[in-house]
């Protein structure tokens, strides 16, 4: 087991993601489009999109836990040997059975989201459903094209709070790419000073 992160860590990690889409791909030839989100504080989300705008697949780290969800099978957990990064399933050491813990900071770190991507609630819903009791092996609706948001829609968990105003969420956007922006400054003056 990683190091014990604080509920606050855990949704700071979801709220500090975004979608980057300078580098979603085109569709392969099973018609399938990657989607990625990338979070500054240790989350990451990569989906799979078929071209009914319907999820095949989620891929999500948080700090070292990963739980993969596909259509027609349901949830997988496991633990990254390199911590926050779910790029090179390779490197995940994946657990026989659906860890309840690993669950359980996921759900933590999702169930609070707020913020307004249709994948990110997509994956939400499947782990509160999950949390609930059901094992969900289909998507729930389109997330993307033409059709409202999953914040919009009436929610499907009691429990699911409106989004917030765009400004906030904006704000949020900006905070996020700024940071990434130092990150990034960071890791080429570190990479410069050891060469």
């Amino acid at each position: 087991m990683g190091v014990a992160r604080t509920p606050d860590e855990l949704r700071a990690a979801v709220d500090s993601m975004f979608r980057i889409r300078a580098v979603e791909s085109p569709p392969d030839a099973s018609g399938l489009k990657k989607v990625w989100h990338r979070g500054a504080r240790h989350a990451e989300l990569i989906s799979e999109i078929d071209t009914t705008g319907r999820v095949a697949r989620h891929e999500f780290s948080l700090f070292d836990d990963v739980l993969v969800w596909e259509r027609g099978r349901g949830f997988v957990t496991g633990a990254t040997q390199v911590e926050g990064s779910t790029r090179g399933a390779a490197k995940v050491a994946f657990d026989l059975t659906t860890d309840p813990d690993r669950m359980s900071r996921v759900s933590a770190a999702l169930a609070p989201y707020q913020g307004r991507d249709r994948i990110i609630h997509h994956l939400r819903e499947l782990v509160v459903n999950q949390k609930e009791g059901t094992q969900p092996v289909e998507d729930l609706g389109q997330v993307t094209g033409s059709n409202p948001t999953l914040a919009a829609q009436a929610p499907m968990h009691k429990t699911a709070a409106p989004a917030p105003p765009a400004r906030k969420s904006m704000a949020l956007l900006w905070v996020g790419i700024g940071l990434m922006v130092i990150a990034i400054a960071l890791a080429v003056i570190a990479l410069s000073s050891n060469s």
